[in-house]
This record gives C-alpha cells, sequence and structure tokens, in this order.
C-alpha cells in the first residue's frame, strides 16, 4: 500500500512538472515574469530621426520588453519599399517621406499615419552644378534634373517648377540617391534635388532653393510613421507606448540636441558632426504640441500634398479632405507634453 501511495505521489508530480511545462510553452510564465514573445517589425530608414535615436538609447527596447514585446528593425532604402512591405503585412510600423504616405493611401493601404518624425528642412536642397551656367529659374529649361520620384524632394521639385511657370520645360530624371552622386560626378545631370548625405557629395554645386523655405511659403514636406491597421487593432497601447517613446526624444532634442547628433552618430557609425548636418534644420515638434500640430496646419498641407499629386496624375484615386483627415490621426500622440 506504502508502495502504490509512493507512484500515486511521483505520478502526481510528473503531472504537475508536465502542465508546468506545457504553460510555459504557452506562454504562460509564473507571476512576476514578462516574456518577450511578440514581435513588433518596424521598417526604418537609415537617416538620423527620432526612432534612430529611440532604438539607440535603448529607450525602445526598455519601453517593449516591459510589455513583453521586442523591436525587429527592417531597413529599406525607400518609402516605396517600406509601403509594399506593409501591404503584404511583413511589417508594422515604418517611417517614411509624407508623400509616400500620400500614395499609400491613395493606394487604400490598411494603415493610418500615426506620427510626424521631422518637418523636412535645408537638408533637402534643390542644387545646380556650377558649370552649368544656371542662375536664374528660367535657366533651368531644357536642364536635366535628377530627384528620387514619388519623393519628398520630387514633390518640392514639382511645387517650384509650377511655381516658376516651368512644369513641362525641364527635363526631370528618375534616380535614387546613390544614383544622382555618380551621375552628377560623370556630368550627366545639371542639377539635382536632394537629401542629406547625398547632398554633401554633390561638389561645386550652387543651391537654388531648399524645404525650409518651402515649409515657410506653407508647402512643408515631412518624415512619418504610418502603422498598419491590423497593428491598431490589436496593440493600440504598445503603440501608444511606442509613440509616447518619439515623443519623448523631440523633447529630449530641444534641450540636448548633442545628445541625439550622439546617439544616431552611433547607430549609424558616423561622426556627431554628419548626423547634425544630415539633421540640419529639420523641425522635431514638441509632444505637448504634436496633435494640434497634426489635426490642422500637418493634415491641411498632407490634402495640397494630395491635391497636387492628383494633377501630376500620380495617384490611382482622388482622395477626399475628409479621407486624408480619417488617414493621418492623433489619436495615439501625447495631449499634455510628457512628465
Amino acid at each position: 500500500m506504502k508502495r502504490l501511495k509512493r507512484f500515486a505521489l511521483l505520478g502526481l508530480l510528473l503531472l504537475l512538472v508536465c502542465l508546468s511545462g506545457f504553460s510555459m510553452a504557452n506562454g504562460k510564465h509564473p507571476a512576476g515574469e514578462q516574456p518577450v514573445n511578440r514581435v513588433i517589425r518596424i521598417g526604418v530608414l537609415r537617416v538620423p530621426n527620432d526612432v534612430t535615436t529611440a532604438r539607440q538609447t535603448g529607450l525602445l527596447k526598455k519601453t517593449f520588453e516591459k510589455r513583453g514585446y521586442r523591436a525587429q528593425f527592417v531597413t529599406f532604402d525607400s518609402g516605396v519599399d517600406a509601403n509594399k512591405a506593409l501591404m503584404s503585412n511583413s511589417i508594422d510600423v515604418a517611417t517614411m517621406g509624407d508623400t509616400n504616405a500620400v500614395v499609400a493611401m491613395a493606394a487604400h493601404l490598411p494603415a493610418k499615419l500615426v506620427w510626424v518624425n521631422d518637418v523636412i528642412g535645408s537638408n533637402e536642397q534643390l542644387v545646380v552644378q556650377k558649370s552649368s551656367g544656371i542662375h536664374h529659374w528660367q535657366d533651368l529649361k531644357g536642364k536635366k534634373i535628377a530627384t528620387p520620384f514619388a519623393s519628398t524632394s520630387h514633390y518640392s521639385l514639382m511645387m517650384l517648377l509650377k511655381k516658376h511657370h516651368l512644369l513641362g520645360k525641364v527635363d526631370l530624371v528618375d534616380m535614387q540617391t546613390e544614383e544622382i552622386v555618380a551621375a552628377w560626378h560623370r556630368g550627366d545631370i545639371d542639377g539635382a534635388y536632394t537629401w542629406e548625405p547625398s547632398l554633401s557629395n554633390l561638389n561645386q554645386r550652387v543651391k537654388l532653393a531648399d524645404s525650409q523655405n518651402l515649409a515657410r511659403q506653407g508647402r512643408l514636406t515631412a518624415n512619418v510613421t504610418l502603422a498598419s491597421n491590423r497593428f491598431i487593432k490589436h496593440h493600440p497601447q504598445v503603440l501608444r507606448a511606442f509613440v509616447n517613446c518619439l515623443a519623448r526624444i523631440h523633447d529630449d532634442y530641444r534641450h540636448d540636441p548633442q545628445m541625439v547628433y550622439r546617439s544616431t552618430a552611433a547607430n549609424l557609425k558616423l561622426s556627431p558632426q554628419a548626423t547634425k548636418k544630415q539633421i540640419g534644420t529639420a523641425r522635431w515638434v514638441p509632444s505637448r504640441q504634436m496633435a494640434a500640430f497634426t489635426d490642422t496646419t500637418f493634415t491641411k498641407q498632407f490634402y495640397a500634398a494630395c491635391q497636387f499629386m492628383c494633377d501630376q496624375q500620380t495617384l490611382n484615386s482622388t482622395p477626399s479632405y475628409a479621407d486624408c483627415c480619417r488617414f493621418v490621426t492623433s489619436e495615439f500622440m501625447p495631449r499634455e507634453g510628457l512628465s
């Protein structure tokens, strides 16, 4: 009888061990443990921005791990590639230029714009070869100007050409940034509208305009963050925490810009001077102002870009202002700043 009791007790212990193992395998850990078993897939560009800073400082890692998540970063060369990944559900969140966000909205991608990373400034410019003989806007007639099509630079260039009655009178060439640098040094192009760091690699250049001046004239461009509708629906609190991380970096940048330059430099393997130059005069809207800025100024400018791109027949639908208001949301942004 004692032997039977011992076998029964042993069997009970084995059963408890098996159940415990099954529970662990299904993500149910003992009280106090926070398993990191869920992944947030974040599409990024190799640029010094708020996401790069939050990643390098460990703020994102700490924030996600606290909630049982970890971040997986996927690097893209352009917002075009990021949109493809959002469409195929390969990523949950992505940064891109706002013109790519317009394309995403017009193509009915299942996503929303949830954050404005920065308003582009002097880090995007229209420059021409010093030897090109271009001194005035009308000198651009018949000249070959390169820019990455569907980018913020392309939109800014088109707005300038429209303003100076040069639409259809300039030979526009679609090139990626590294192609622009190579073509510039070969002398294949007369000018380019591009951004840092390729901009600094264009020697013997003369600046005609930059995106900061356009923003002052009411034609701003920006880098933005999109989140998939699936992620918004299933992980709203995690998305809010992610956005709060970026908001905190914006506030830190105002008080300690050197921290941002150092952090982004370490992540991108550059010098702080290089990342400072790449950020240029880009505006990082303070956290307490972001929601109001997004709901008013930015959404209106987003719609203006949408209208212009529709006029140029670069979109496959004609979104309304109401469509823009639904696509651009301040729901996850802090309303009163961060303590």
